[in-house]
């Protein structure tokens, strides 16, 4: 009988292959009566609120793929609850717990303001939940849960923007953040009550009384004034200036500022100003007996500074008098270029050349093109530090001339007919191959020397 009855079984209640998915794992299992219990329960997979089985048969055999409810930690007015879900969107998440948005709620995703149709994005397995709304900070939150949701709940709020009032309700964490979400920006001079760092709390009263613009010509010199001033009397005590009888001010102190308003302030005052100048380095002339006779070295000096003091008086920004008075100076005293030449006993052989202005020995002869200038023909401009300044940093004068270093180099002495010795010390982009530029006081004027064709010698 017993034997009867299990083929009779067996053939009214086949065996099925089932095959179980769960998480990323495959299980084959067999079933009679019940696939989905008895495939579960053979396949070692127990179930948890929120998730699902997904079932699929096909003759003998039959598919359950385990869909696990996402856990989702909420945090919303004063209180902690876990869900588990299977929504993909924030509100679904909300909707499964049974919480309602208010229109001017906020959502935040594990501490990241978000939209509340937005997906769940970001799951991983540590999560931290710190960046939280701050009035649940303090709670015991498990820094493990895959993910946290939290509501800000939206409060009334008067907000007052100088005369013109606005009621509304807002989420916003702080008194910036409200003025922010209203489009509202704050600039300096504006007037906040309570300050910008305030947390928003039910009924809070914000005011907000706006800078205006006022345009000021202070001694001929515009500026432009964002300010909480009231009239024009405020101006001035911002300015911390306060004009007399015979000085200028328009409109008059009493006057009530507007947008945009045009103030305008002459003053007689009279200041010390300080004016530095450059001195010129001094030229030393030196021998050195380690060096070969006829060979020159110039080590160029550096400027000093003279300071000097006036008294100088303006009448609405314009200078009406300048007086020199004492406590100027020199305050950096200047490095002397060093001019040094060889005087190392004994003959050169070389030959000699007696002419007005020099004696003595060269090393060669020269023809050249010879052209005169002094320091009104540099690049800078009369009263700049560099005005008559050359490549190696010595004035321009008689006795300095520039040359192509390629052809004659820097601190070679030459003797020119008609001119004397020069000194190789300067530079110029007009001066190329066989030319050279003769140096010549600028309060010489035009020495009529023109453009020459010359024998010139070269002494070191």
């Amino acid at each position: 009988m017993v034997v009867l009855l299990a083929v009779v079984g067996f053939r009214l209640f086949p065996e099925r292959d089932v095959t179980v998915l769960n998480d990323g794992q495959s299980f084959r299992v067999s079933a009679t009566f019940d696939a989905q219990s008895e495939a579960l329960e053979a396949a070692g997979v127990s179930l948890e609120p929120g998730d699902r089985v997904l079932y699929g048969t096909g003759g003998k055999f039959v598919s359950l793929a385990v869909q696990r409810a996402r856990p989702v930690l909420l945090l919303v007015d004063g209180q902690l609850m876990e869900v588990r879900t299977q929504a993909t969107t924030v509100r679904g998440v909300l909707a499964d717990a049974g919480i309602e948005l208010g229109s001017q709620d906020r959502v935040y995703v594990d501490g990241k303001l978000a939209s509340a149709r937005g997906p769940l994005f970001g799951v991983t397995d540590q999560r931290a939940v710190s960046a939280v709304p701050s009035r649940y900070r303090g709670m015991q939150v498990d820094p493990l849960r895959p993910i946290t949701v939290s509501v800000q709940r939206a409060v009334p709020v008067t907000v007052y923007i100088d005369t013109f009032k606005l009621e509304t309700a807002s989420a916003a964490t702080n008194v910036q953040d409200l003025l922010g979400e209203l489009g509202m920006t704050v600039r300096e001079g504006d007037l906040v009550q309570p300050g910008l760092d305030t947390p928003i709390s039910a009924g809070m009263v914000v005011r907000l009384a706006k800078a205006i613009t006022v345009n000021v010509r202070l001694d001929g010199k515009d500026q432009v004034l964002y300010t909480q001033a009231r009239t024009v009397e405020d101006v001035l005590r911002i300015l911390g200036v306060d004009p007399g009888p015979d000085e200028i001010l328009s409109p008059p102190r009493e006057t009530e500022l507007t947008p945009g308003m045009q103030i305008i302030i002459g003053l007689n005052r009279t200041v010390l100003e300080s004016v530095e100048e450059p001195v010129p380095p001094p030229t030393v002339y030196e021998t050195d007996p380690s060096l070969p006779e006829g060979t020159v070295k110039v080590i160029p000096g550096t400027p000093g500074v003279r300071v000097t003091n006036y008294l100088v008086t303006y009448k609405n920004g314009e200078e009406v008098s300048r007086v020199l008075t004492e406590g100027g100076g020199i305050v950096t005293q200047p490095t002397p270029t060093r001019h040094i030449t060889g005087a190392q006993p004994g003959s050169s052989g070389r030959p000699t050349l007696n002419a007005p202005g020099y004696s003595g020995t060269f090393t060669k002869k020269m023809t050249v093109r010879a052209t005169w200038y002094n320091a009104s023909h540099g690049a800078w401009a009369p009263g700049d530090p560099n005005y008559g300044r050359t490549a190696t940093g010595v004035i321009v004068d008689y006795g300095i001339c520039a040359v192509d270093p390629t052809v004659i180099p820097l601190g070679t002495r030459f003797y020119v007919p008609d001119y004397g010795v020069c000194l190789a010390a300067d530079t110029g982009g007009g001066v190329k191959g066989y030319h050279v530029d003769l140096g010549f006081p600028e309060s010489v004027g035009d020495p009529g020397w023109g453009s020459k064709i010359v024998d010139i010698y070269i002494l070191d």
